[in-house]
């Protein structure tokens, strides 16, 4: 029996509540709409997240329309959910160490995620004028004739993870968790083992190639309660510290390992629940986050 999407999940704005759906289209992002808003610190144009502000995560945007319409704090913010970028300023912004042109979508978006993040605020929006390249472990132009690119994602187009992997976690914790916690795009189940999904490199998705490129590392923001909001201090950080450092590549090796990132091999196409994962090829060896470019389904040797 082959895995089937079983759940799927944007995030339009980083770090803020899921929007579940039940089919998604594909952009030059990945999934459309997703990840495309960020909060920044305007002192120093970087990120917010909710690794230092949990409460982020029960900020609720939701699809109206063309307007993307957020809720948090028992107040509401509407904006475009595709904004016109000639009508804003332009801000220059960074995400980890990447800096990205962006429209700032002005005060009173500023003053909302102000106010119910209790620390200055701004709401931005991800340029289409600006390309974030994905290079280090994904496909090239040689593989799909592009650049793969995301907008605010931490590193990859999208995430995968399995029903499977997340009860297999939950076997060894005192309080279980959900998928939610890792912020997957693409859940699946049906996989034979739990963790199956890390072996994966060459997957049909209706009727298009997805590359299954590479381990996604983890810090402790599945300490955070997807539906509350609370963020524990310790776990389940701790006990994927123990259980899931399988990577040997370079700094990945340090850190708990859940999911697997993904880059489509086009910028249009469909995706739904229930769609048929038809796994074509496997990682041979041990897959290694080798910090070499390029795409490989071989294991590379790492260095010390």
């Amino acid at each position: 029996m082959a895995p089937i999407i079983s759940k799927i999940y944007i995030y339009p704005i980083k770090s803020c509540k899921a929007i579940e759906l039940t089919e998604s289209q594909l952009s030059k992002y990945g999934l459309l709409h997703d990840r495309v808003f960020l909060v920044i610190d305007p002192a120093t144009n970087k990120q917010r997240t909710m690794r230092e502000l949990a409460m982020m995560s029960q900020a609720e945007p939701k699809i109206e329309g063309d307007k993307l319409v957020i809720n948090a704090g028992g107040k509401t913010l509407t904006v475009p959910l595709v904004p016109d970028i000639s009508n804003y300023e332009d801000r220059t912004v960074t995400v980890w160490k990447d800096t990205l042109e962006t429209a700032d979508l002005g005060e009173e978006a500023a003053q909302f995620f102000t106010e119910y993040l209790g620390v200055p605020s701004r709401l931005v929006f991800k340029s289409p004028n600006h390309k974030r390249p994905v290079v280090e472990h994904a496909p090239g132009v040689n593989e799909i004739g592009f650049v793969p690119e995301t907008a605010f994602a931490d590193n990859f187009p999208i995430l995968c993870l399995s029903e499977e992997s997340v009860k297999d976690i939950n076997t060894h914790l005192e309080n279980p968790i959900g998928a939610l916690n890792f912020r997957p795009n693409i859940v699946v189940s049906g996989v034979s083992k739990p963790f199956e999904e890390d072996e994966w490199c060459l997957v049909d998705i209706n009727g298009l190639t997805y590359y299954f490129t590479c381990r996604c590392t983890r810090c402790d923001m599945p300490n955070v309660d997807p539906a509350t909001g609370n963020k524990d201090k310790f776990q389940p950080q701790k006990t994927l510290q123990s259980i899931r450092r399988v990577d040997k590549g370079k700094a990945a090796k340090w850190n708990a390992c859940v999911g697997i990132n993904a880059v489509p091999s086009a910028h249009t196409g469909t995706i739904r629940v229930g769609d048929i994962l038809d796994v074509k090829q496997v990682f041979e060896g041990d897959r290694q986050r080798s910090g070499q470019s390029g795409w490989t389904t071989k294991a590379i040797t790492v260095g010390a």
